[in-house]
């Protein structure tokens, strides 16, 4: 017989989804038939499966060793992975964090989540760093692995929202699908931008080239995107921007500045092989707003640093600025 304390990380989820991640090589059949009969209990009470779990719950599984062992068995958590991730990228700036979520200032050159390429991610790193400071165990990796909720490019650097707990991942992913934040960022374009305002397009997305294509309305593959701009600082080589992201495509911002005439420095794909000195795409996201009603996240706003290197630029082009305040 095996007891199982519902940790604050499986809290919200339910039971029977519980189990079947404790043990996925046991068909969904067999653990149904056995909470039916009791071998499976919640609390001491029976339970049929559809219960959402509370942090301290009990779970009794009256198996036998051998039956969990043999059921547990499945898709391991490669503890090594994470742990060489949080080694590797050392303490990335927590910009919050509580019982739930927990937000990082990603670098850029740090993929949000792993590729075909195989390298080290933001999300490897979290799971690493709540190894590293306890908040899971690789036993607990087993009924809920926590995640990045959102994503940025590789050579973005800025606000990357993590999930500790599944409460946390379903309101951090209901947040974002119900567009109840505000997103800005800061970017170093070129030349002097005069296009102040919301602008509005239609894209398309090139899949060899993995690049965003305007286009029509009524272009097959179509989709709206929504960007406002405010300039900050302008001289003629660069201007400072703040970029209210109303919608989320991959690459928006990117396509966005340089289909209106100005790139964003040192971006190769949407720019130029001329980088003005700038060694990755200038783009910093930079500010979120919570504008969800749930009590103890209401108004919150997170704010991440601008990082040495769009500093430097930003003092080449004009000289000493004050922190952008949104």
């Amino acid at each position: 017989m095996k007891e199982l304390s519902v940790t604050n990380e499986s809290s919200g989820q339910r039971l029977d989804k519980y189990l079947k991640r404790l043990l996925p090589s046991c068909p969904g059949s067999l653990i149904y038939k056995q909470l039916r009969k009791k071998n499976i209990t919640l609390n001491g009470k029976k339970a049929d499966g559809h219960e959402l779990l509370n942090a301290g719950d009990i779970v009794n599984v009256f198996f036998s060793d051998e039956t969990y062992e043999k059921f547990s068995k499945g898709e391991s958590a490669d503890v090594t992975k994470y742990l060489k991730a949080y080694e590797k990228f050392g303490k990335l700036e927590v910009i919050f964090s509580d019982e739930n979520i927990i937000v990082f200032n990603k670098p850029s050159g740090m993929l949000s989540q792993s590729d075909e390429s195989g390298a080290l991610s933001v999300n490897d790193y979290l799971i690493g760093y709540l190894l590293d400071d306890g908040t899971v165990t690789e036993d607990s990796l087993s009924s809920f692995r926590p995640s990045i909720c959102n994503r940025l490019d590789r050579n973005t650097s800025g606000l990357i929202l993590c999930s500790k707990s599944l409460r946390g991942a379903r309101f951090l992913n209901r947040i974002i699908s119900e567009h109840n934040t505000e997103k800005y960022y800061l970017a170093l374009a070129k030349g002097r931008f005069d296009k102040e305002g919301v602008h509005t397009s239609y894209v398309k997305k090139d899949e060899k080239n993995n690049k965003l294509l305007f286009t029509e309305e009524s272009a097959a593959g179509a989709v709206h995107i929504k960007t406002g701009f405010e300039v900050i600082r302008a001289e003629d080589e660069a201007t400072l921007l703040k970029v209210r992201l109303y919608t989320g495509k991959s690459h928006q911002i990117r396509a966005h500045l340089s289909q209106l005439g100005h790139p964003i420095l040192g971006d190769p794909k949407y720019g130029s092989a001329d980088k003005n000195g700038a060694r990755r795409q200038m783009l910093h996201a930079y500010c979120i707003k919570v504008t969800d009603d749930t009590p103890e996240y209401k108004g919150l706003m997170l704010k991440a640093p601008m990082p040495d290197d769009m500093k430097n630029l930003c003092m080449k082009y004009f000289g000493e600025i004050e922190d952008p305040l949104i």
